[in-house]
């Protein structure tokens, strides 16, 4: 009898509850068993029935409501066995999905090296785990690399990983931890396929081989495996090596700065920051270091500039003040730039809402100023409107602006053809990323390739006959401006051929800021990329693409000279230029869609071996083949305090600059449904949510 009293009061309990059958607490979880019995159904269906996306998202759904039912009180568990449920199948449906797209099967662990042909399969090395490398391969049909496909696929690499690197900045603060961000490169080599952690420091492009070396230390043991070398055989070389940070040549940068380019960069500055904390809070250091340590600079107000400011003020101000309360009135985040206002490459609207949002959360501009010198603790900067120099005292000093040719890059454009290769930071490719001067047996994509397209070069003569107005045969400033604007759509480097020829006087300088403001859109990636050799200080390489010929000049108004160019000078300062830029801005979603496009080709125009006086070779890509077309998405930059800006691709004047809270909340969702597998995007999320719920992790691990 007082069993059942018992039950009965617990039944009476549980019916009154905050989650018993009279709330949505309660029908909510049970309705959702529904995904749980959809999900139990599609594990009868064949694999390539499923939809990847669906099921990544359900995963991601899934997570996110398991996280929530422990984190509301009363806890939820009925809702969280519900999606724990689901998770569970959905992640299964998955793994089936994948196994079924890599076509796993005991034929193809037992490849033959010869088609079904005679000929030999086409031996495709892949250099780099980046975006494009690693967008190639997941987007290679398996049929092509199956047993009886026509290509072997090596991935040769010194990082046997993929990294995220929009969310480097994440990542050295602890927003998203290192491995949620990363991905292990095997496991997307297509099953017949190979790679190997070398670094390729040498390409033969007659003998069609590459030279490897294995240059990690064997940790614990001597160096007996570092250094090591090997030949690798192929008939087609994609290089996809991406680019090195530029210093231009600005003495102490290597010395006295951090970097963001790797996850070595992001590991080291996230413990660099946690001991300048440390540090200062012991009783032995003194308020002048304390100062010094808790203030930190960066340099450069790009995209990656930004993020990395904004990211580091939310760390500092969010968890640190809280854990270090006595310094929180020290800390000092720092930005440097040349600029009149950050992020200067996307509209304009969004870089003064975005200097303004830098400015009220406190994180202080040094704008307008170019770097001469890092010295330890402080950087040389020369004020531009002034022509000043100035210190910035720093404790921590991050690059993060500028970008160079691979040295693998540089030594294979010097090796190739006199006159194939001119462009002094990438390997110049025609339209279907075959790299000029090998005849279609290298291609390249990413940072480490430009696209050849149509130039202002080609057009000189007729540029400048149409510029020149007045018949006096050479172009003074008004007719180079005035021809600018005409031309700015098809060439819109003539901006910065404009804002070279120095007019004199005040007028010129707000001339030349509202030709760069007027033509950035059509610029970004290309036009930035020179004006960042003007940025800092002396330069080596970027220095010879500036001719110092003297100009002509012609009279201005009030009886002044003012320099003007003729002809055979207006050709050379185009060539000049035209060496240095890029047709396509050196970015993710570029060298993600380039693999994904050669995927498409090697499928469509098969690279096969074809017989050859010298033995099989390679015929080129058909002419009639597709070329690429890069397909602008729009840039997305987090500022900071949950805000975030989106420089939309197409703007026809009712979608303006996005920004705001609603901005930085897509911002989450984009970097989080991006990642490259369905384990990143549940653990970025996963890192996301703990950030905001506990905080970030400050142990020095």
């Amino acid at each position: 009898m007082a069993s059942s009293r018992t039950f009965a009061s617990r039944l009476g309990a549980f019916w009154s509850s905050p989650t018993g059958p009279k709330t949505t607490h309660f029908w909510g979880p049970v309705a959702n068993w529904g995904f749980v019995i959809a999900g139990v159904a599609d594990t009868q269906k064949d694999a390539s029935l499923l939809s990847p996306n669906m099921t990544g998202a359900m995963c991601v759904y899934s997570a996110l409501f398991m996280r929530f039912a422990l984190a509301i009180r009363p806890r939820n568990y009925l809702l969280f066995a519900c999606h724990a449920a689901n998770e569970t199948v959905q992640l299964y449906n998955l793994q089936r999905w994948q196994r079924h797209a890599k076509g796993w099967s005991v034929s193809d662990r037992e490849a033959d090296t010869h088609t079904p042909s005679g000929l030999p399969r086409t031996r495709i090395v892949v250099l780099g785990s980046g975006w494009g490398a690693i967008s190639f391969l997941r987007s290679l049909d398996p049929k092509l690399t199956s047993a009886v496909g026509p290509y072997d696929v090596t991935l040769v690499s010194p990082r046997n990983y993929f990294l995220y690197t929009p969310l480097l900045p994440s990542a050295a603060t602890g927003t998203v931890e290192p491995r949620s961000i990363v991905d292990p490169v095997r496991s997307h080599i297509p099953d017949t396929g190979n790679y190997l952690e070398a670094e390729c420091v040498d390409v033969d492009p007659v003998g069609k081989s590459i030279t490897c070396r294995y240059n990690k230390p064997f940790r614990g043991h001597s160096n007996e495996f570092t250094g090591r070398e090997f030949n690798v055989p192929y008939d087609v070389l994609v290089v996809a090596v991406g680019s090195v940070t530029n210093t231009f040549n600005v003495p102490g940068v290597e010395e006295n700065c951090f970097f963001l380019k790797d996850m070595e960069g992001a590991k080291a500055l996230r413990q660099r920051i946690n001991e300048c904390f440390e540090i200062s809070a012991l009783p032995s250091t003194s308020p002048e270091e304390r100062k010094r340590l808790l203030t930190f600079v960066v340099v450069g107000g790009g995209p990656t500039g930004v993020e990395l400011a904004a990211e580091m003020h939310d760390y500092v101000n969010e968890d640190l003040v809280h854990l270090f309360p006595s310094l929180k009135d020290i800390v000092r985040v720092r930005l440097v730039d040349t600029h009149d206002h950050v992020l200067s490459t996307y509209d304009r609207q969004i870089a003064i809402y975005a200097t303004e949002q830098f400015q009220r959360q406190g994180i202080e501009l040094v704008m307008g100023c170019r770097v001469n010198e890092v010295q330890p603790g402080q950087v040389v900067v020369t004020d531009a409107p002034t022509n000043t120099k100035k210190n910035v005292e720093f404790g921590t000093c991050i690059w993060t602006t500028g970008i160079k040719m691979h040295p693998l890059v540089g030594k294979l454009a010097k090796i190739l053809p006199q006159g194939a290769q001119e462009h002094w930071k990438s390997l110049k490719t025609d339209q279907f990323l075959q790299v000029q001067g090998t005849g279609g047996t290298i291609l390249a994509m990413g940072d480490a390739a430009t696209v050849a397209q149509d130039t202002a070069l080609n057009h000189a003569e007729q540029l400048f006959a149409q510029g020149d107005t007045n018949g006096d045969g050479v172009l003074n400033c008004e007719e180079v401006i005035t021809l600018m604007l005409k031309a700015r759509k098809q060439f819109p480097m003539l901006a910065e051929f404009a804002a070279r020829m120095n007019c004199g006087g005040a007028d010129v300088a707000s001339t030349s800021s509202f030709m760069r403001e007027m033509m950035h859109s059509q610029t970004r990636g290309s036009y930035d990329n020179v004006i960042a050799t003007q940025t800092f200080g002396d330069e080596d390489e970027e220095e010879e693409v500036v001719s110092n010929e003297p100009l002509a000049s012609t009279s201005g108004d009030a009886g002044t000279e003012q320099p003007a160019m003729t002809l055979e000078q207006f050709k050379k300062q185009l060539k000049e230029l035209e060496k240095g830029l890029r047709s396509l801005p050196a970015t993710a979603q570029v060298a993600s869609q380039q693999g994904k496009y050669l995927a498409q080709v090697l499928k469509d125009n098969p690279l096969v071996l074809q017989p050859g006086p010298n033995g099989p070779t390679v015929r080129a890509i058909s002419p009639n083949a597709n070329p690429f077309n890069y397909v602008h998405l729009g840039s997305l930059a987090y500022i900071g305090a949950d805000k975030a800006v989106m420089d939309p691709a197409y703007k026809d004047g009712k979608v303006g600059a996005l920004k705001g809270w609603l901005m930085g909340f897509a911002w989450k969702g984009v970097e989080t449904f991006m990642q490259i597998s369905v384990k990143n995007m549940y653990l970025v999320s996963r890192d996301m949510i703990k950030t905001k719920v506990f905080g970030r992790d400050v142990s020095d691990v």
